[in-house]
């Protein structure tokens, strides 16, 4: 009596394994699953950057979309020259963006569509930060002249600055 009430406790657990064995033959998945998933990723403009993604029992087609608009289909994505699906099999959808650009910035994600019985899949979202070099420092003082003329003995604050650097140049004397 004491093992049949065990198993009445716990109808959820019976339900979850029948539901996660309902997709298995021989102990293999048998609709479409990631293999691989993008990671967030920084990488400095004008380099190049790749976001992995990888299917299994792939039925469907792979898509990117970036911050929830799709970039498209098939390897070559039109309006899209410097993005790329990059592998040299079918199931391997990385992206492949070359050269980086500050506006490539965003949140990407590797999207499968469902075909041959096999149900569409999504990638959790990875977030692709581009750093970029800092602009020529210069003194804010002399940036209408090139000299600042200073009395002797007169004490003098200079400010120097640097523009579009990300994250921020940090400027030492």
């Amino acid at each position: 009596m004491c093992r049949l009430s065990a198993v009445l406790l716990h109808p959820a657990a019976i339900l979850l394994f029948l539901v996660h064995t309902e997709h298995l033959i021989h102990g293999s998945p048998t609709g479409q699953y990631f293999l691989s998933t993008p990671h967030n990723t920084t990488v400095t403009a004008g380099h190049h950057a790749r976001l992995a993604c990888s299917v299994g029992n792939l039925a469907g087609t792979c898509q990117w979309t970036r911050d929830g608009m799709p970039l498209g289909r098939g390897r070559n994505l039109a309006g899209f020259s410097r993005y790329l699906l990059a592998g040299d099999r079918e199931e391997v959808c990385d992206l492949s963006i070359e050269p980086v650009l500050p506006s490539d910035e965003g949140e990407y994600q590797c999207q499968v569509s469902g075909g041959h019985g096999a149900a569409p899949i999504s990638s959790a979202p990875a977030v692709l930060s581009v750093n970029s070099e800092p602009g020529q420092p210069y003194i804010v003082q002399a940036r209408e002249e090139d000299m600042v003329e200073v009395m002797e003995g007169e004490e003098v604050e200079l400010e120097c600055q640097s523009q579009g650097g990300r994250p921020p140049a940090e400027i030492q004397w």
